[in-house]
């Protein structure tokens, strides 16, 4: 591979489009640009926003002399030789002899014995940075460097403050900062303005022209943070537009005034046996006056394991059925659909209430759904199947959805579109912090259950080292024959690894049924199994029939099997910390002390505080804040929505005090835009409906 120079690309009459693909840029064809491709760069405009990881100063030189091992320096020096030498294991390398006012010292470039020719000729000046090391003297393994010119503007890879970006296999940092260097100079002043000049303004932030070169190749660190924190902003303007903006079209005054306290929600309310916290009365009353306004309801309901959402929800159904209207309760598996029937239809049939489930695996789905568009099938719990065009109501009241993260914005208005303005309401086992929740759902109410019901004990959560890993598997034992149940969680079955994934869940199965575990009833669940199979194994669970449960995280949600007093997870590292404590949620939910012991040794710092943090907290609220400061929120339980995987720039765990701001603004366009259809802030609303339909 011959280097590339540092030399600016001559500017032509007519600058790239944004969307140009990658190979208009010189040195990338096609096997480039696929490799590019991973990055999830296709076209100029996404290398452009392809933002760095973080910056490198390299604009202080460091005379020989002074060079100290460890440190990472910058030198300027004057080729004295260099030629190339064969290594080891066939390896060529440049070696490189440099000298500057002060001293001499060597640097060997291992695997790029070409540089010796094709980069470093005797008597040219040269910048190298790196980290000092010492091999037969001072020296620098493999440094960036630069080639030096009459123009220091030229100046791409040291001697400057040089972007750092996150890469894979196939993109080295000088290729990308190279190409990104010529695309910002191909553009040559092409740049259109994407926010109106008054928001610049008032937030103090730079131009898109200046803010997009300072982003990659800033003249000071105070330049980077400007730029990055305009872009952060940006980002976060736009989500809160799409939020705002979906949540403005909804509320009109043509929902359902539902009726409260009818006759089928005081009968519901007479008939639990158990009584309400004050935390479910609070947020029950607050849910219920939502619905009698004839404004549509759009609610987030939000608690920590076995916090009692469920009851909560069902308080809010038997009030859109008093009106005579159909409630359609979805969630996003078979298991938890299942879960919800089983446990809400007996409290509902003694009231009169026909119930059902649809679900694409249901036997008698044809007519069911003739039923439903009859109006003769009152409340249907389902899956991805109420969603679905065949599916059609007489009179929908009330969509409930559990997991609200794991389905779209489309998905969930085919489900409203069924109805005429149904009332609305999300429910969230995953506590989401404040940031990521007005990010997510600031077009909806939110509504949170502070408060576990009585008698409910914290679950003790241990991490196990190998060396007692036997231990545990006899305690499970001793466990069983107490008559308490226990799960074994293997790690999620990852797309494109599922036959050797679920290869080693089953095998890990067979060897517990084989040894430590051989003389318990020991059950098998996992994804790939098909719906009778995990009907009958979690049946036999919930009915005692197993004494432990081997799961993959099928179980995350859903499953309710008091009598399940200990958790044991596999390879608990591999999780990210909200998961874990969602898992931690199956267990501990009866009056029984229960159990969560990690098996696996963390390879990272980070791993290492996430266990820490599980084995110490026990808020979910607390342990959701800790991931989205670990983890970042494009990675928080897997949230897939509006944009937020996108974020190139902003930080939800940093960005608080931007967030606020562009909450603001984007609260002022919108009523801008609905006093004066004229007002200059068309562009940002079209790109805000441009996110929601992406998701």
């Amino acid at each position: 591979m011959m280097p590339d120079t540092a030399q600016t690309p001559p500017k032509t009459d007519t600058a790239i489009p944004f969307d140009a693909p990658l190979t208009v840029l010189p040195g990338i064809g096609a096997k480039r640009a696929e490799n590019l491709a991973k990055l999830g760069l296709g076209t100029v405009g996404d290398l452009l926003f392809y933002f760095p990881r973080t910056h490198q100063d390299r604009r202080h030189i460091t005379p020989i002399a002074a060079l100290e091992p460890g440190e990472h320096a910058t030198i300027q020096g004057t080729i004295i030789s260099a030629h190339a030498r064969r290594m080891s294991r066939g390896l060529n390398a440049a070696q490189v002899k440099v000298e500057d006012e002060t001293g001499q010292m060597a640097l060997t470039f291992f695997g790029q014995g070409y540089l010796a020719q094709s980069a470093f000729q005797a008597g040219n000046r040269c910048l190298f940075s790196g980290v000092v090391q010492e091999y037969k003297g001072l020296t620098l393994n493999s440094p960036s460097y630069e080639l030096l010119s009459d123009d220091a503007e030229d100046r791409v890879h040291t001697g400057r403050i040089v972007p750092v970006y996150a890469l894979r296999e196939g993109v080295s940092q000088r290729l990308l900062r190279k190409w990104i260097y010529d695309a910002l100079a191909l553009l040559h002043g092409a740049l259109v303005e994407t926010l109106p000049e008054a928001l610049l303004i008032r937030r103090k932030l730079p131009p898109l022209a200046e803010a997009l070169p300072s982003a990659h190749f800033p003249e000071t660190p105070e330049a980077a943070r400007a730029a990055l924190a305009r872009f952060a902003y940006e980002e976060l303007l736009m989500l809160q537009l799409a939020v705002l903006a979906d949540r403005a079209a909804r509320q009109v005054d043509h929902g359902i005034a539902h009726r409260i306290n009818g006759p089928i929600l005081r009968g519901l309310h007479d008939a639990l046996p158990f009584t309400l916290t004050d935390a479910q009365e609070r947020v029950i009353a607050g849910l219920l006056r939502d619905m009698a306004s004839p404004a549509p309801m759009a609610a987030l309901l939000q608690g920590d394991v076995g916090s009692g959402k469920t009851v909560v929800a069902l308080h809010c159904l038997a009030a859109a059925l008093d009106g005579g209207h159909q409630v359609a309760f979805m969630a996003p598996t078979e298991i938890l659909v299942e879960q919800h029937y089983r446990s809400l239809a007996p409290l509902l049939a003694p009231l009169g209430v026909r119930v059902a489930q649809l679900t694409g695996a249901i036997v008698g789905a044809k007519s069911i759904r003739k039923e439903l568009a009859r109006g003769d099938i009152q409340v249907v719990f389902g899956t991805h199947a109420l969603f679905q065009e065949s599916t059609s109501f007489k009179r929908l009241g009330l969509v409930i959805i559990d997991e609200q993260h794991r389905f779209g914005v489309l998905q969930r208005n085919a489900l409203l579109g069924k109805g005429m303005r149904p009332d609305l309401l999300h429910m969230s086992a995953t506590p989401i912090p404040r940031t990521l929740a007005l990010t997510l759902y600031g077009g909806m109410d939110v509504h949170i259950l502070d408060e576990l019901p009585p008698g409910r004990k914290p679950v003790k959560t241990r991490r196990i080292p190998d060396s007692k890993v036997t231990d545990l598997y006899r305690y499970l034992v001793t466990q069983a024959e107490a008559g308490r149940q226990s799960y074994i969680v293997c790690p999620l079955i990852e797309e494109g690894e599922e036959t050797r994934n679920l290869k080693a869940v089953v095998e890990h199965y067979e060897d517990l049924c084989a040894g430590p575990l051989a003389s318990l009833r020991v059950g098998l669940l996992h994804g790939r199994m098909n719906s009778q199979e995990k009907d009958e194994v979690m049946a036999a669970f919930k009915a005692g029939a197993l004494d432990v449960l081997v799961a993959t995280t099928v179980i995350e949600v859903g499953v309710d099997v008091p009598n399940a007093t200990t958790l044991v997870i596999e390879n608990a590292p591999q999780f990210g910390l909200t998961q874990l404590h969602q898992l931690r949620g199956r267990v501990g939910r009866g009056d029984a002390q229960a159990y969560c012991f990690l098996l696996g040794k963390p390879s990272t710092p980070e791993g290492r505080e996430r266990l820490d943090t599980l084995c110490r907290e026990a808020d979910g609220f607390a342990i959701a804040e800790a991931d989205l400061q670990l983890r970042g929120p494009g990675e928080f339980t897997g949230i897939r929505q509006a944009g937020l995987s996108d974020l190139r720039t902003a930080d939800l765990a940093r960005d608080a005090d931007l967030l606020d701001q562009a909450r603001i603004d984007a609260a002022e366009i919108l009523r801008q835009a609905t006093d004066d259809p004229d007002c200059p802030y068309a562009a940002l609303l079209e790109r805000a409906r441009r996110i929601l339909l992406a998701t």
